[in-house]
């Protein structure tokens, strides 16, 4: 790749998104250049993988393993701090020699500025009994979703982390949207 910069490429998930992202941290931290294919959405941007027009991307994890359970994709790497459980075979970005690649989809719920401190430490309460359940964390699982459960001071926190990195990211790339 790095005898040939720029002619390589990756797809990904629609410009500024976060296989986007994540890949274009990925190349800045490896040194490598490729050029991006944008898609809408990450359904054919995988399709386009596994067909073989384009050679690699950072895929979400629910949409790659059927697609590596049926042999129709390698799985290199997961972009995780730590393996994830369903594919523990397969090491960390981190472990693959990138030290502190943490990279991570999630969903959150969400309420407006003015809801009662109250209201929301009640619905935090619930979702985090939710998640400890063992049918809801079982089918959370089979689609590749770790349930966190957080408090709202733990999520606010990963949000506002995720924002500062990604800002410095597209920054420091000089991304343009």
């Amino acid at each position: 790749m790095r005898a040939q910069p720029n002619q390589l490429s990756y797809s990904e998930s629609g410009v500024g998104s976060l296989t986007h992202l994540a890949m274009a941290l990925f190349l800045k931290r490896a040194g490598l250049q490729m050029t991006n294919v944008s898609y809408r959405g990450n359904a054919p941007a995988l399709t386009d993988v596994v067909a073989g027009h384009l050679p690699t991307m950072f895929s979400n994890i629910a949409d790659a393993i059927p697609q590596a359970t049926a042999e129709s994709i390698r799985l290199l790497a997961v972009s995780s701090k730590e393996r994830a459980p369903q594919l523990p075979d397969i090491p960390t970005v981190a472990e693959s020699g990138f030290p502190g690649f943490n990279v991570l989809t999630w969903n959150g719920l969400m309420a407006p500025a003015g809801t009662p401190k109250d209201i929301v430490d009640k619905i935090a309460a619930e979702i985090g009994h939710s998640v400890k359940d063992p049918q809801f964390a079982a089918r959370l699982d089979q689609y590749g979703v770790d349930p966190l459960g957080n408090t709202p001071a733990e999520f606010r926190a990963m949000v506002a982390a995720d924002t500062q990195l990604w800002a410095e990211t597209v920054q420091s790339l000089g991304l343009k949207f």
